[in-house]
């Protein structure tokens, strides 16, 4: 193992806090306006900036500070959004629409407990302020049930799985080489891959002032984003299938380092789901799925079908494909697994295992916060089942770490659960309100603030470009502090400048309401989430996974579980352009310009198409900032 550097010095620390205060209000406008969540432009630009001024000084830049700055900035842009989901709440309690929604003749935001929302009445809405005595007990409970217990179980998990996956297994963690080789590139400057590099940003400039910085400039879309819906023309032969193209080129950039075995059963079983899948619970199975026959229609755009039928089909069977991959996994890696853990109990006895916490501290922190959550979640919510609150955070946190960790190690994506507390709670029978508002610490997953998984793809990154483990968790937490601290700042500015949601934010008036009723047909127990389900999906993915498995390992027949999960919960417009970069990086380039060349360079010529649509993206989200900026009077 080469000489690891220092990243989180005091120059990427203040770089760090630079990128908070300038873009934590962006991050909550654009989601508040245009609904995007994250702004990975925010990365390149910021490490360009930092990278060219150090340059300029005289003192650039290590390659390890660029890498801290680089990775904390894209996580700072996600997470900042994280007091919204309060603001919410204030929707939730005042809206009409959640009014209208009763249960035994009470409106719902009557049965809210006043620990989760200042009562309907309260003055802290009208005055728009979090700075109320009403608001004490709720963010009180939130940060510390979301702040301090989540923060210690996912770092806990965090240091858990990157020490078994990127250590002792060592995962090829295929995207996290665009991320080095950006980082790289940027710091040493070597005159073959810069050049590269630089023409490389030209095709990534150019479809990224097609997809965003034309539509700023004059409101006209030349190609639809996110995708190319092709489900409306498909449906008069295969009603139901979800068919469309991605327009970004992230997903074909990145099919560029997936294996190819892997980008075709990620396909394979998209297409199985999505489109075979769908049309069979439609056509033959819909007396099976009766909510999905009576809600489709004819001319049903893709994201209407992909949310109709993930909440009428797929929901159940997602978590039980996800559970039948840990089974799996525990089967055929068991032994690696406990040999890595008793590895990372003698911590400090090796250079790797010095940059983490000991496996005492590191079960110490998870079991405090998972613990905790529930004891909190109990205290809260006496009527909902303590077993199974403990179940899901203190054994299946971990399972989800395992399993969403290993997706990212072998294929680059992440496993989507979706709704796995909603469906444990309708299965469970509860009957009440505040299990669905409520619910303890459930980690391993990925989020906006990262997560366990992202997180140890972040340690994958820093070997890559030779920068200490250790540095990245004391960036992270640096970062989730500073991301915490403006989140709250920001949100009360724009709450207190306008009603959110109103027409100064448009894209909260949308999708507010919808995500209002998403919630609120769960507590009323309208999904109609069948048991059943759950055992037939988790019986048929753990026989798929284990047969494929043996065939792999007696008959050598390439096959790749996580490449059949991520598939299965991937929809094929991001499936087909991961399996065509695939065939381009297998098949195409290397008979262009030699197979040794491109294997050399690839990683360069990535990161430099990467970075000139991220150029693109932030310009054009720095335009449109300033087309929508309006004065709004406060009389």
């Amino acid at each position: 193992m080469s000489e690891l550097g220092r990243g989180f010095t005091w120059r990427s620390a203040l770089a760090l806090l630079i990128t908070s205060l300038v873009f934590t209000p962006i991050s909550i406008y654009m989601q508040l306006v245009a609904g995007v969540a994250s702004i990975p432009a925010v990365a390149i630009v910021m490490a360009i900036l930092f990278s060219e001024i150090t340059r300029i000084t005289g003192n650039p830049l290590s390659k390890q500070e660029l890498m801290i700055i680089y990775q904390m900035s894209a996580l700072a842009t996600g997470a900042t959004t994280c007091y919204l989901y309060q603001v919410q709440k204030s929707y939730f309690m005042t809206s009409p629409l959640a009014w209208s929604f009763k249960i035994n003749g009470v409106p719902l935001p009557q049965l809210i407990p006043s620990w989760w929302a200042p009562p309907p009445t309260s003055q802290a809405y009208v005055l728009r302020t979090f700075i109320h005595p009403d608001w004490l007990l709720p963010l009180l409970i939130v940060n510390v049930q979301s702040g301090l217990f989540y923060y210690l179980v996912e770092l806990s998990l965090a240091m858990m799985v990157s020490y078994l996956y990127v250590e002792v297994e060592k995962l090829p963690f295929p995207l996290a080489a665009i991320d080095a080789s950006i980082v790289t590139t940027l710091a040493e400057r070597e005159p073959t891959s810069m050049r590269l590099f630089t023409l490389s940003i030209f095709p990534g400039l150019v479809w990224g002032a097609i997809l965003y910085l034309i539509p700023s400039l004059t409101g006209v879309i030349l190609v639809p984003l996110p995708w190319l819906d092709l489900t409306p023309w498909t449906a008069k032969w295969v009603p139901g299938a979800l068919l469309g193209l991605a327009t970004d080129l992230s997903p074909y950039v990145s099919g560029l380092f997936v294996p190819f075995h892997v980008a075709a059963y990620i396909l394979a079983a998209s297409l199985a789901v999505w489109v075979i899948g769908n049309h069979l619970a439609l056509t033959t199975f819909r007396n099976l799925f009766p909510e999905w026959a009576q809600e489709y229609f004819q001319g049903m755009s893709l994201s209407q079908a992909y949310s109709r039928s993930l909440l009428r089909v797929w929901v159940v069977p997602q978590i039980a494909f996800a559970y039948a991959s840990v089974a799996a996994v525990l089967i055929f890696t068991g032994r690696t697994i406990v040999k890595a853990f008793s590895s990372l109990g003698r911590a400090g006895s090796t250079s790797s295992t010095a940059q983490y916490f000991s496996l005492k501290t590191t079960t110490i922190m998870y079991m405090v916060g998972t613990l905790g959550s529930v004891a909190l979640f109990h205290l809260l919510v006496p009527s909902f089942p303590l077993w199974i609150a403990f179940l899901l955070s203190v054994v299946v946190s971990f399972f989800n770490a395992i399993i969403s960790t290993r997706s990212i190690g072998e294929t680059g994506y992440s496993v989507s659960i979706p709704n796995e507390w909603y469906t444990v709670v309708y299965l469970s029978g509860y009957r009440g309100v505040e299990a669905w508002i409520f619910q303890p610490v459930i980690g391993g997953l990925p989020s906006l603030e990262g997560g366990a998984p992202y997180w140890a793809y972040m340690v994958k990154v820093a070997y890559l470009t030779q920068t200490r483990p250790s540095d990245v968790f004391k960036a992270l937490v640096f970062n989730i502090v500073l991301y915490n601290l403006f989140s709250f700042v920001w949100t009360e500015f724009f709450w207190r400048i306008a009603p959110i949601p109103s027409s100064a934010y448009p894209y909260a008036v949308a999708s507010w309401p919808a995500a209002l009723v998403s919630s609120v047909v769960w507590i009323t127990g309208e999904v109609g989430v069948k048991p059943w389900l759950f055992a037939y999906s988790f019986a048929g993915m753990t026989a798929l996974l284990l047969g494929g498995e043996l065939a792999a390992r007696f008959l050598r027949v390439p096959f790749s579980s996580m490449g059949v999960l991520i598939g299965a919960t991937s929809i094929p417009p991001f499936a087909i352009p991961v399996l065509i970069g695939a065939l381009m990086n297998r098949y195409v380039i290397p008979r262009l310009i030699g197979r040794e060349r491109w294997e050399k360079y690839k990683t360069v010529v990535v990161a430099g198409i990467v970075t000139g649509q991220g150029i693109a993206t932030g310009i054009g989200i720095a335009l449109m900032l300033i087309s929508k900026a309006t004065w709004i009077k406060p009389w």
